[in-house]
């Protein structure tokens, strides 16, 4: 664990660019915002009083939440009025290349400790992912695989694992891993884990407890060139470094 700095208010997201080696950070700092802080490379960021080194990507509507991704110089985030958009925004030509209307009816906040995040997206090393839950199925958490390019639904599932005491989660190699709390915060851990092949159960997953800092994580994303996962606890932004292995077939 490596704490970078604080900067922002208690929720918000930070990332790069998931999909390219580029050294570029985005910072999206709040839960219902239209600016987008773009630093050129780690180091502005952690050397910057503030945003004061960053540029300003405007997005034409606000986002909703904290579950946005930048891939492929695409930022990827979640807009709700009576329904769930996503929208993709490219940051080079600072201009929408497409959206979609979630296919889902009676959005639930995903994540019971985080009621403000509607639906998560995410990346890893398979493409694009949308978590997500339903007043059908409200108990559990659902996902969804996208297409990046068309932002076309693959495939959904439901899965075993409980909105409630959630926090955030995170997907590696087709394995979503949902991490949890306590109302008032403690340490959180992976504590439920579904994998889209079936080759990880619940029992044969570490139980990851990650150290207790501050609050609770309002965001974790992964980032697969660099086997990261960048954090944002209650305005601090840090950095995990994850020991993985292969998933084995039988």
């Amino acid at each position: 664990m490596k704490i970078l700095k604080r900067v922002g208010g208690p929720k918000g997201m930070w990332t790069k660019d998931t999909g390219r080696t580029s050294g570029k950070v985005y910072i999206f700092n709040g839960t219902a915002e239209d600016t987008i802080n773009e630093f050129a490379t780690v180091q502005d960021f952690t050397r910057s009083l503030g945003f004061s080194l960053s540029t300003d990507l405007k997005i034409p509507s606000s986002w909703k939440g904290t579950g946005h991704v930048v891939y492929n110089n695409q930022v990827y985030y979640v807009n709700q009025a009576e329904e769930i958009r996503v929208i993709k925004f490219d940051t080079e030509n600072k201009s929408v290349t497409d959206s979609m209307v979630f296919p889902v009816q009676d959005h639930v906040p995903v994540y019971g400790l985080n009621p403000e995040t509607v639906m998560d997206l995410a990346v890893d090393e398979e493409g694009l992912w949308a978590i997500y839950a339903t007043r059908q199925n409200e108990r559990y958490i659902s996902l969804a695989k996208m297409d990046s390019n068309s932002l076309d639904i693959e495939q959904m599932w439901d899965t075993n694992c409980p909105r409630e005491n959630a926090e955030t989660a995170f997907v590696i190699c087709g394995t979503l891993y949902v991490v949890y709390n306590t109302n008032q915060p403690g340490r959180s851990r992976v504590q439920c884990v579904f994998d889209v092949n079936d080759l990880v159960t619940n029992e044969e997953a570490p139980l990851v407890y990650f150290p207790k800092r501050y609050s609770f994580h309002s965001s974790l994303k992964y980032n697969p060139q660099e086997q990261l996962l960048y954090a944002w606890d209650d305005g601090y932004q840090i950095l995990y470094k994850l020991s993985m292995k292969k998933k084995l077939e039988i």
